[in-house]
């Protein structure tokens, strides 16, 4: 699993251009922003001092319609200064949405921002935990409105984006360099997510060419994620959950359930003879004899030197 990493600021400032930040003290009017930090601050350490939270992060699952696990990933933290630096920049910029759009209307951007973005990560990568990515939708949609709606005015200075936009190309090389991995298109898409949100609220003209561009990458990351991952994920990282499952499948005799997870297990990792030499019992089991035979095959050819795989291409 991929994990987002924090917003790291260098010398924070107590106030973002010429919009004062809330006191802590203001907690109580920003019952969203509040909510969501609380519920940050007791997944994190649930997790941590060893409650059971698998249901609440991206798996293999999501394929199988937990959805859900899109919107509550967002909730567990790698450690403490993974949490506070998120939980410090949705104060910042998450008091600035509530105070000027209201509950409810600040509740559906973050489960816009959070499903959009995971969804997205999960379909090409390997998925992770955290707010970073709606961290970076907020960014992205404050950037657009700072410069184009009087109400944000001054919500985003100029030391900030660079902060951002910083931060994420060091998260790019750290993850090429293996110095730390991190869901860097969650990052990238929240930013994106942000930007079109932006735009489609400061520019009634065009928008619904704004709304319709969001829903698509929002569709997109949902079919990415579910139907399309084995096609479209660049992550060389996955597929052992599907080869385990389709592997348990095959255990309890569930040999279409085997077939389902042990096809997609392949997809993801071409090159396994033992997910191609399960897949091929699975198809027997099933009397699809030639998919069986074409895997059985393939096992042979990637691992010429197992007696098991030979004797069952050669039958």
């Amino acid at each position: 699993m991929s994990r987002s990493t924090p917003l790291i600021t260098l010398a924070a400032k107590e106030s973002t251009g010429s919009i004062k930040l809330p006191k802590w003290t203001e907690i109580p009017k920003y019952p969203v922003i509040a909510a969501l930090s609380v519920l940050a601050i007791a997944v994190t350490v649930a997790w941590y001092s060893g409650v059971n939270i698998s249901f609440l992060v991206e798996s293999a699952e999501i394929r199988r319609g937990q959805l859900w696990r899109l919107l509550t990933a967002i909730f567990p933290h790698l450690g403490i200064l993974h949490l506070v630096f998120n939980l410090y920049w949705l104060w910042i910029l998450g008091t600035v949405v509530e105070r000027v759009f209201g509950h409810t209307k600040t509740i559906l951007l973050f489960v816009l921002f959070a499903i959009g973005s995971n969804s997205l990560d999960f379909a090409f990568d390997r998925g992770g935990v955290g707010l970073s990515g709606v961290g970076y939708a907020l960014f992205g949609l404050l950037w657009v409105l700072s410069a184009r709606d009087e109400r944000f005015k001054g919500a985003i200075d100029k030391r900030t984006i660079d902060l951002f936009i910083g931060w994420f190309f060091i998260c790019i090389v750290t993850t090429l360099t293996h110095i730390f991995v991190v869901a860097n298109v969650a990052h990238a898409a929240g930013a994106v997510l942000g930007v079109l949100v932006g735009f489609a609220i400061a520019d009634p003209a065009r928008r619904l060419a704004y709304g319709a561009s969001t829903l698509m990458l929002v569709l997109c990351g949902l079919w990415g994620c579910t139907l399309g991952r084995p096609v479209v994920n660049l992550s060389g990282k996955v597929g052992y959950e599907e080869a385990k499952w389709g592997y348990d499948a095959l255990q309890d005799g569930r040999n279409e359930d085997a077939i389902r997870w042990l096809k997609d297990a392949v997809k993801l990792q071409p090159k396994s003879a033992t997910n191609w030499f399960n897949l091929g019992i699975a198809y027997q089991r099933a009397a699809e004899l030639p998919p069986a035979i074409a895997a059985y095959g393939r096992a042979h050819e990637l691992d010429p030197q197992n007696p098991k795989y030979t004797e069952a291409a050669q039958q």
